[in-house]
């Protein structure tokens, strides 16, 4: 099909060629920008004070170049790492402090490429617990669940001190990172669901909330709650080891 703009030809030549360069140096730059890194932090991005963090940021692409990366933190300027490395860079936080919690992220550029910087990583909140007053946490209808039975495990947090947003967050045992969040603008509860129970979720769970802020306060972790797995004839199923 042949399209043809009367009294226009000079002038749409000019504006058909200008879309596919654009088209074309976006897919160039498609091809050649630098993939966002992960983040992550050992040995938990939720944390007692004192506890020593290292947050790792790594490129998802193994590669020969030199890498310079470079840590963010919502509300902080920059912080380079010191040295060139291959596809990862870690950042120690010794001993951190309540003032050591936020947001964080981080990218990565070639050393010897004008490439450019990387993608931004997602973000991730290091969470420092122990400012704010403990919650509680409970299981509807129980914590005694049989096999393939579901279970809410509600978090509560006290009426005092008045917040805005908070983050809720469930912790078990032998697991590093929280199994799931919870954002409440004014609510004091929020509700994590096993909707389908099997003999590895048993354990101890605890559950967190913190402000959502450039420097956010945490709670001390709630006390305990043991989820028992029960067979048909309610009988306790072991966890295997």
């Amino acid at each position: 099909m042949k399209l043809l703009l009367v009294g226009t030809k000079k002038k749409t030549s000019l504006t058909v060629l200008s879309v596919i360069g654009l088209c074309l140096w976006q897919g160039i730059k498609a091809q050649t920008g630098l993939p966002k890194p992960d983040i992550f932090a050992e040995p938990s991005s939720v944390v007692a004070p004192g506890t020593n963090v290292t947050l790792r940021c790594s490129a998802l692409q193994s590669t020969s170049q030199e890498l310079l990366f470079t840590l963010s933190k919502a509300g902080s300027p920059g912080y380079p790492h010191p040295e060139k490395t291959g596809s990862e860079a870690r950042f120690s936080l010794p001993s951190v402090k309540v003032r050591d919690a936020g947001s964080y992220s981080c990218f990565y550029s070639e050393r010897r490429h004008a490439k450019g910087k990387s993608e931004t990583s997602e973000t991730l909140d290091l969470v420092v617990t122990g400012s704010l007053p403990r919650p509680s946490l409970q299981a509807l209808p129980s914590a005694k669940v049989s096999l393939n039975g579901r279970v809410t495990l509600r978090c509560v947090r006290p009426v005092k001190p008045s917040l805005g947003s908070v983050m809720f967050m469930w912790l078990k045992a032998g697991t590093p990172e929280p199994l799931g969040r919870a954002l409440q603008q004014s609510q004091r509860w929020a509700n994590f669901t096993l909707p389908s129970v099997t003999v590895q979720d048993a354990g101890s769970f605890r559950c967190v909330y913190y402000e959502k802020t450039v420097q956010p306060r945490a709670s001390e972790p709630s006390e305990p709650l043991y989820v028992c797995v029960t067979g048909e004839k309610g009988t306790r199923l072991q966890t295997p080891s």
